[in-house]
This record gives C-alpha cells, structure tokens and sequence, in this order.
C-alpha cells in the first residue's frame, strides 16, 4: 500500500545564509554540449533528525484554526460507497487544522443549502500530500484531479464511512489554492515527468509529477512520487534545494537533467545522482533555471 512521507520536518529547519555571489561555479562553454551549475561551496543544512524541536518545546493547547479556500469555481468530489459511486459539488472548502498545523479534517459545504456538508476527516496524519492523479504539462489543458492515496473516513449527515475521494478542479488555480492551504506551502512548480532514475537504486518513477514547495521560512524541497516496481512501498519523497551540488543540463533535447546531490542524509546518500526526464521540453528548461535561481537563495 502506498504510504504519506512526512515531508514537513524538512521545513522546520533553520534558514542557512545567503551564499556569496562567488560560490556558484557555472559552464556554459561553447565547447561543452552541457550546461552545469555547480553549489558545493554552500553549507550543508542539517539532517532532519537533528533538526526537528524538541517535543517538549510543542504546545499542549489542542486549540484548532479554520483556513478557508477561496475557489473560482465549485469542486466535484466523487467516491464510491459500497456498490454505489456518488459525485457530489461544493463551493467551499475549508482546512480545519490543530496548533501545531497538523490537518484535522476537510469541511466541504454549498451556500444554498441544498445538500449536506461533507466532512473528510484525517485521524492520525499529520499533513496528508495531495496526489495530482495525472501528469500536468504547460502546454496542455488539464481538469486536475485530486486524491489521497489512501482510505480516509467521510461523514455526511449522519452517515460515517470510509471511501478514498478524489477532488475534481475545474480551474488550475483552484488546485493550487488547495494544495497550498492544506499543506501550508507556495506551490512554486508543478510538471509532469516522463520517468526520474537515480544513480544509487535506479528507476525512482515514472508518469508522474514533479513539484517544487516553499515553506513560509523560504526553505525549498522538490517533492515527487516514486512508483518504482521495487519491492519497497511507494511513498513521497523530497529532495532540500540546498541539498544540490551539481546541475547539468544537456543542450540536445530529449535528454534527461542530472541532479548531483549531497549526502546530508540517508536518502540521498542512496540516490547520490539523479536524472530527470520531463514529458516537456519546455517544463524541464523551465525546472532547470527555476533551480539556477533558487538553490541556497531561500533566505
């Protein structure tokens, strides 16, 4: 079964300096049939485990807040029950989450009243990752779709019951607004990636989509699905921004970005490179100089 990755603890860490202008060694030599930026002279952030409070530093108030979800257009939430499968539309949305942001439920209501609110609660997660069901490219229109990955209790009126909703966007903005407020990041880059392999274990994924977060900090993780056909359980993993050393591009198309990284944790001491394909050439050019600009500035 497919498992959440709690991703969040990498966004508690604290914010290293801004590197000098000379610590960023760049080729794009005529000679070259690649284009690399190289980042090793910036500090290494610490690990995740070394970095995370103290749990006696949290908070005992179980005090929750409402973050409501501003949409252009009404959502379908489909989910089958039993043998039945129902598709219902909301136009609010609203996150309900604990002092310490963990998501409590999903309060899904119409103004008219006309049917009862939805309630699609979380128990035990602390940020579930929203799936985008389908690859998004730049230069095709998308009705995205939404879901979880897993079984989560619903309730409507009265009834209470376990089904896997799947979020249907008529806008793209919308979902984006969505993925914000329960994750409690900017989507800075979403894309569809042809397949992504990694020096150290091999095929990562494969149709899926690549995203780049940043949390309120600054700090910026790309985040991606990996649905190997490995004998491990398929779960969300992210990469820290400032965990690159290397980027290198080749300037013939149709060729895979190379990401060098550096070994501040286990995982990616195991990926140590790794290659990305993405299903548009202009996604991916766009990828590169997006991290040209953004590794070690979050500050």
């Amino acid at each position: 079964m497919s498992t959440q990755a709690r991703f969040f603890e990498t966004t508690d860490w604290p914010l290293q300096p801004s590197p000098r202008p000379d610590s960023i060694a760049s080729s794009f030599g005529p000679p070259s049939d690649t284009a690399s930026v190289h980042f090793s002279n910036f500090p290494l952030p610490p690990t995740p485990v070394t970095s995370r409070p103290p749990s006696d530093r949290l908070s005992s108030v179980t005090t929750e807040h409402t973050i409501h979800v501003p949409l252009l257009k009404p959502v379908t939430i489909s989910f089958t029950k039993g043998s039945k499968s129902f598709k219902l539309k909301y136009s609010d949305i609203e996150f309900d989450k604990d002092v310490t942001g963990s998501l409590k439920r999903i309060s899904l209501s119409e103004p008219t009243g006309m049917q009862s609110t939805l309630i699609h609660a979380f128990p035990g997660t602390r940020i579930p990752i929203p799936h985008l069901e389908q690859p998004v490219t730049s230069t095709q229109v998308h009705i995205p779709r939404v879901s979880f990955l897993e079984e989560q209790t619903v309730q409507t009126a009265s009834t209470l019951f376990q089904a896997q909703p799947q979020y249907s966007f008529e806008s793209w903005e919308d979902c984006v607004k969505f993925q914000e407020g329960l994750l409690g990041q900017t989507v800075v880059f979403t894309a569809g990636i042809a397949e992504a392999k990694s020096k150290g274990r091999g095929e990562e994924c494969i149709s899926q989509n690549l995203r780049i977060l940043r949390a309120k900090n600054g700090r910026q993780v790309i985040l991606f699905f990996t649905n190997s056909q490995r004998k491990e359980k398929k779960k969300y993993i992210t990469i820290p921004l400032d965990c690159i050393d290397h980027i290198e591009q080749s300037k013939k198309s149709g060729r895979p970005l190379a990401l060098t990284l550096r070994p501040n944790f286990e995982l990616l001491s195991q990926l140590r490179t790794l290659h990305i394909l993405f299903l548009d050439e202009n996604d991916q050019k766009r990828f590169f100089g997006l991290l040209c600009h953004g590794v070690g500035y979050q500050g």
